[in-house]
């Protein structure tokens, strides 16, 4: 099965491009253009069209979407908490979701959030890496274990780390804040660890294969 990109680059208008061009009142050519072009997307996830999912395109052609970041705690957290808040967030306008859960039944919260909502759904898998383990243990093999797993239960788009590299590290030694993104300064102490380029950059070709075989 072909993905988006590819059929667009092809001159090929399929459901998913007529959907996504009328919600924005754009004409199927004009997103087709964009997409073969590299200047839009369609977040959509084969799984997830097969289920919930309408799509939409995010893009400068595009309007801008809303995106609501939602996901449970180690502190709290419950399926029925997580439903709730994607129905809230979607009756006041929310356009797509991550979640960003970091405890409870991740797999469970994820699949609910994937079956259930009509907008993209969007993770952050170094979250879910790190569970049950520190992150100086964390493997390649782990690494795309769990994107490959993700993917694979419908999640549209992803959050990859993969630009901050281990030359880079030391220049942020004198920055106020630090690292302020988590996923971030979690690679971070990895490569620091390990004194190892990041697994995400150097892998980046494996991650791409599994995001393209299931057009995430």
């Amino acid at each position: 099965m072909k993905t988006l990109l590819e059929l667009a680059r092809e001159g090929q208008i399929n459901e998913t491009i007529k959907q996504a061009a009328s919600y924005d009142q754009l004409s199927p050519e004009t997103l087709r253009e964009q997409i073969a072009a590299g200047k839009a997307v369609i977040p959509a996830n084969k799984v997830h069209l097969k289920s919930t999912l309408k799509p939409l395109a995010i893009g400068r052609i595009a309007t801008t979407k809303i995106n609501a970041n939602l996901g449970a705690s180690a502190n709290g957290s419950s399926i029925e908490g997580e439903r709730e808040k994607l129905q809230v967030a979607i009756e006041y306008g929310a356009e797509a979701v991550m979640d960003l859960s970091t405890g409870g039944d991740l797999d469970a919260i994820r699949q609910m959030f994937v079956a259930e909502s009509p907008v993209p759904v969007g993770t952050v898998p170094m979250y879910e890496m790190i569970i049950d383990r520190d992150i100086e243990d964390l493997t390649v093999d782990h690494i795309l274990k769990i994107i490959e797993k993700q993917a694979s239960q419908g999640v549209d788009f992803f959050t990859i780390h993969a630009g901050l590299l281990r030359e880079y590290v030391p220049l942020t030694t004198q920055r106020i804040c630090g690292i302020v993104s988590r996923g971030g300064a979690l690679l971070a102490k990895w490569m620091e660890h390990h004194n190892r380029q990041n697994p995400l950059f150097n892998h980046f070709d494996d991650i791409c294969a599994i995001m393209k075989e299931y057009d995430v």
